[in-house]
């Protein structure tokens, strides 16, 4: 965290972030009892990583391995004609399998207008028609614009819309953590 923010509290360690991850594997293992037809997809970019947790901990619940892949729905925004640091070329979107028929576990880091996690969802919907979309989120921090729930959420914060949640995740930080900051104008 290196831009013009002050932490005001951590709200995951590394310990409760594994916690949470522990939760959620749970929770979508319950909702759908069978690794059939199931694919979980992370969000560019801290999802990516949160999505290998997940699939590792859905793996060895259901005892037989589970697809991963990754999208990054950056000109599936509504917002992306007008922002100004965006680049010319998509990053990834990696696709081990179809999502036709599939239940698709779309996995990101923070929920909060809604926007990033219905772009995700378009573009999901351009690659074929999966039978459910799972929404599930790190952090749910509220604000929404869009009539967005997660199905799964390892933590739900109320922030006020000075603040921000920042997460922390290996390989692209140094630390897994998870903070509540505010944000100077």
């Amino acid at each position: 965290m290196n831009d013009n923010c002050k932490k005001v509290s951590e709200l995951l360690t590394a310990q409760t972030m594994e916690f949470a991850l522990d939760e959620m594997a749970a929770k979508i293992a319950k909702m759908h009892p069978s690794a059939e037809n199931m694919i979980v997809l992370g969000m560019a970019s801290r999802g990516i990583p949160l999505a290998k947790k997940l699939t590792e901990r859905l793996t060895q619940k259901f005892g037989k391995p589970i697809e991963m892949g990754s999208l990054d729905a950056t000109y599936y925004r509504d917002d992306f004609h007008y922002r100004k640091k965006v680049a010319t070329e998509m990053r990834f979107t990696e696709m081990p399998a179809s999502v036709e028929g599939k239940t698709v576990i779309l996995v990101d880091d923070v929920l909060y207008t809604g926007r990033s996690a219905l772009a995700a969802m378009r573009s999901i919907l351009d690659l074929g028609r999966p039978a459910a979309i799972r929404l599930c989120v790190l952090v749910d921090r509220g604000h929404r614009e869009l009539p967005i729930a997660p199905d799964c959420a390892g933590l739900t914060v109320e922030t006020a819309r000075n603040q921000e949640v920042r997460v922390a995740i290996e390989p692209i930080d140094k630390e897994n953590s998870v903070y509540l900051v505010e944000v100077e104008a």
